[in-house]
């Protein structure tokens, strides 16, 4: 961030203008009009000299009291505008900040997108990220601004980060006068925010401020990125101990969720899914057939009950807001592309794509895998009665791309 160096003249900002018009207005005119009214017709009655020169005095002295006033104002009104607009530079810095702290995906991503803003919301010679170690000086994690700061700073830096780490408050490091030349921030779950003052430029108030503010952004960052982390590893781990539960309960088809979710990958990057959809579709594939845990066994063989484990499976999963979005996929998976599927009928782009998906590698599975009700076919028998229900039961556009991968041999 550069300062803009300040120019004297009148008319360098359009608020000086302003200024000098209303003075002009305000004060030259009406003193120009008392000046011509005194020439005019007071002076020329006086005889005496002495009435005269105080006359003109007065009018001289007022004139330069105006200027004076006039230029004091205007200073006042600079300093204003320069206040404002480091505040607005700064809460800038400080909301950009924020947007990129909360897509942080984790505490020492969080510290370094902190480090780097503060360096320009404080317009500070530099700023790091110290992590405090028990018993040992705190560890440099990450730097921004001047190369080589820390070296040459470090001892008093790492003070500092000391006592704010101890205090869990801002530790502020003064020099003359009262001026702030560095300050440390505690950063919970994070470390420790260390900003060294520009030469010539302390830290005021407010950059102290809006650091302590930065810090707690980073803090909350970082908290919101474990707990999303936690929360990941909760799903990941639930989703693999239901696959291990299927596979136990189906006992013939054990394996058959994984060897379908390692397909669709495969296919989903084939048709170019962005990344969120890609693991929407791992899990709904891992998790299409959860609804036969709520089927005995003794009825596996009945077709009746077979068609209710996709609304099943749905019903176990809509409730819970980490499987939320894959409840749909589970729903449909079973659905045609001509519409003579279930359990709604849909038909075409009414499907979700990650539903065509999984219904081609349910299918293709099902007919190859040894560990199946009905005695596997061979793979190339398998692969004609999908290129043949090509429109009907499968998206054209799926069976394209799985057969653009056997053609690859990454099937």
């Amino acid at each position: 961030m550069t300062r803009q160096a300040h120019r004297l003249s009148l008319f360098s900002w359009s608020l000086d203008r302003a200024a000098f018009a209303a003075y002009l207005l305000g004060a030259v005119v009406p003193l120009v009009a008392l000046a011509v009214v005194l020439q005019r017709w007071a002076l020329p009655s006086l005889s005496d000299d002495v009435p005269r020169l105080g006359l003109v005095g007065l009018v001289l002295s007022i004139g330069v009291l105006s200027a004076a006033a006039f230029l004091a104002l205007r200073r006042v009104t600079w300093r204003t505008v320069t206040t404002m607009r480091r505040d607005n530079e700064r809460l800038a810095a400080l909301l950009d900040a924020a947007g990129r702290l909360a897509e942080a995906p984790g505490p020492a991503e969080a510290g370094a997108s902190a480090v780097a803003a503060a360096v320009r919301m404080a317009e500070a010679r530099g700023a790091c990220l110290l992590v405090p170690v028990p018993g040992e000086p705190p560890k440099l994690h990450s730097a921004a601004g001047e190369a080589g700061l820390f070296d040459r700073l470090g001892a008093p830096l790492a003070a500092l980060a000391t006592q704010a780490s101890r205090d869990q408050r801002p530790a502020l490091l003064g020099g003359r006068g009262g001026e702030t030349n560095a300050a440390a921030l505690p950063m919970p779950g994070v470390g420790v925010l260390a900003v060294a003052a520009a030469e010539g430029r302390p830290l005021s108030a407010a950059d102290v401020g809006s650091l302590e503010m930065l810090a707690t952004l980073a803090s909350v960052a970082a908290r919101r990125a474990q707990l999303i982390h936690a929360q990941r590893n909760f799903f990941v781990h639930v989703t693999d101990m239901l696959v291990a539960a299927l596979d136990a309960h189906l006992d013939l088809q054990a394996g058959h969720s994984r060897r379908v979710a390692e397909l669709a990958n495969r296919l989903g990057r084939s048709l170019a899914l962005d990344e969120e959809s890609r693991q929407r579709l791992h899990f709904a594939a891992l998790l299409h057939d959860v609804g036969m845990l709520r089927i005995p066994p003794a009825r596996f063989g009945d077709p009746k009950a077979y068609r209710q484990h996709p609304g099943l499976g749905h019903r176990m999963l809509a409730p819970i807001q980490l499987w939320g979005e894959i409840a749909p996929l589970v729903l449909h998976h079973h659905e045609w592309f001509d519409g003579q599927g279930y359990p709604d009928g849909l038909a075409g782009e009414a499907i979700p794509l990650e539903a065509r998906i999984i219904a081609l590698c349910e299918a293709f599975d099902s007919m190859t895998s040894t560990s199946s009700y009905k005695p596997p076919i061979e793979r190339a028998e398998a692969v004609s009665r999908i290129e043949a229900g090509s429109g009907t039961q499968f998206d054209p556009r799926v069976v394209g791309a799985f057969q653009a991968l056997l053609a690859s041999g990454e099937i």
